[in-house]
């Protein structure tokens, strides 16, 4: 199985990239509240080349293992 998703490591916990947006769409004060909208865990600021992007990543929860 393949996944579709930009997966990321930050501070020990695995992420997947919901979305990335230009940081010039998106005005300061409302970033939490999109970042709530689309039930994102935290989001990050990137730089590529002239561009800085919004990144809104979900985390990806640890598995339990169960014995029987």
């Amino acid at each position: 199985m393949m996944l579709k998703f930009e997966l990321i490591n930050y501070n020990n916990s695995l992420f997947y990239v919901y979305r990335k947006i230009k940081d010039k769409f998106i005005k300061k004060e409302g970033v939490n509240e999109i970042k709530e909208y689309w039930l994102c865990d935290i989001v990050l600021k990137n730089k590529q080349g002239d561009e800085t992007y919004l990144w809104f990543l979900r985390e990806i929860p640890e598995a339990d293992v169960i014995e029987d």
